[in-house]
C-alpha cells in the first residue's frame, strides 16, 4: 500500500477527522464556527428604529363614529351620541370656553347650576342627544375662532380628569369645517349625479405632515388632566380653578388621581357641613 492510500485510510477511519476543515487545526475550526454563529445571530436580531424624525398624523384624519364630537352651528350645539354614551344618564352639563387655548370643555353638573345646559334626554328608555339652542353662546365661539358664520364645524373630543372630575375636552383649533349646502358631482364610476358635503381642515393641519413624535408623546403625557384655569362659563364668568395649566402638565397619573380624590373629598365634606 503506497503512502497516498495509507493517508486516505487513516483519515477515513479516524473519527476526529470528521467535519474538519482542510488546512485548519481543531481550535481554529471552533473559532470559525463561533464566528459564523455570531454572524447568523446578528442577521436575525431585531433592529432599533429611532422615532425622532417621524411625524404623527392629525387625529381628525382617523376620527371614527365612536369618537366623542360636537357639531357647532351659528345658532346651536349638538353633541354626538358617543359623547352622550360616555356620560350615560347625565342630563345637564356645564359648558366652558378657554379663549387662550381655543378649547371647549363640558363637565357634569346639576340642573341648578346657573350655566347648565340640557344636552341629553330620555326617550323610550334610552338617553339620546338633543339640539342645544344658544345663538349668543355659539356666536361667541364663532367670533373667538374667526369662523365662517354660514358653515358648520365639527370638533372631536377626549376624556380627561379635572378639578370637577371627568370632563370632555374639544380642541376648537382642529375643528373641521363643512360647507352649508351639498355640492353636486358626477360619479365617474357609475355616471350618476350625486351630492356631497365638502369639508375643510385647518391650515395648520392641512399644510403639515402632522406633529413630531416627541411633541405627540409630550401631549399624550399631559392630556390626562385638564386644568380649568382660564376657562369661562356661558355667562362669561371665570371658572374656579385650583391648579394652573403648567402644574397640570407636570402631574403624573398617580398625582392626578390623588388630587382628584382630595378635591372630591373636600367638596363632599363641604356639602355635608352645609347640610349640618
Amino acid at each position: 500500500m503506497d503512502t497516498e492510500q495509507m493517508s486516505l485510510t487513516s483519515s477515513t477511519e479516524d473519527p476526529s477527522a470528521e467535519g474538519q476543515l482542510e488546512g485548519f487545526s481543531p481550535k481554529e475550526q471552533e473559532l470559525i464556527r463561533q464566528l459564523v454563529k455570531e454572524r447568523l445571530g446578528k442577521k436575525n436580531a431585531i433592529g432599533y428604529e429611532s422615532l425622532s424624525d417621524y411625524y404623527v398624523p392629525p387625529e381628525v384624519y382617523f376620527a371614527r363614529i365612536k369618537t366623542p364630537a360636537v357639531n357647532i352651528r351659528a345658532r346651536n350645539l349638538e353633541f354626538s351620541m358617543s359623547s352622550i354614551r360616555l356620560f350615560e344618564g347625565v342630563k345637564y352639563v356645564l359648558p366652558m370656553l378657554n379663549e387662550k387655548r381655543k378649547r371647549f370643555t363640558i363637565a357634569i353638573c346639576a340642573e341648578e347650576e346657573l350655566s347648565s345646559i340640557e344636552w341629553a334626554k330620555l326617550k323610550d328608555d334610552k338617553w339620546v342627544n338633543r339640539t342645544v339652542t344658544c345663538p349668543e353662546y355659539t356666536q361667541d365661539i364663532y367670533r373667538m375662532m374667526e369662523w365662517n358664520g354660514e358653515c358648520r364645524y365639527k370638533a372631536y373630543g377626549r376624556l380627561s380628569n379635572s378639578e370637577r372630575g371627568l370632563v370632555l375636552v374639544f380642541d376648537l383649533s382642529k375643528a373641521v369645517m363643512y360647507d352649508p349646502l351639498p355640492e353636486e358631482y358626477l360619479d365617474k364610476r357609475t355616471g350618476e349625479m350625486k351630492k356631497r358635503i365638502n369639508k375643510y381642515y385647518p391650515d395648520e393641519i392641512r399644510m403639515k405632515l402632522g406633529r413630531s413624535y416627541s411633541d405627540y408623546a409630550a401631549a399624550q403625557r399631559s392630556s390626562s388632566f385638564e386644568s380649568l384655569y382660564g376657562y369661562t362659563d356661558t355667562s362669561g364668568s371665570a371658572v374656579p380653578a385650583t391648579i394652573t395649566e403648567e402644574d397640570a402638565a407636570s402631574l403624573s397619573a398617580q398625582d392626578q388621581d390623588r388630587k382628584r380624590e382630595a378635591l372630591l373629598g373636600s367638596i363632599i365634606g363641604k356639602g355635608e357641613n352645609e347640610d349640618g
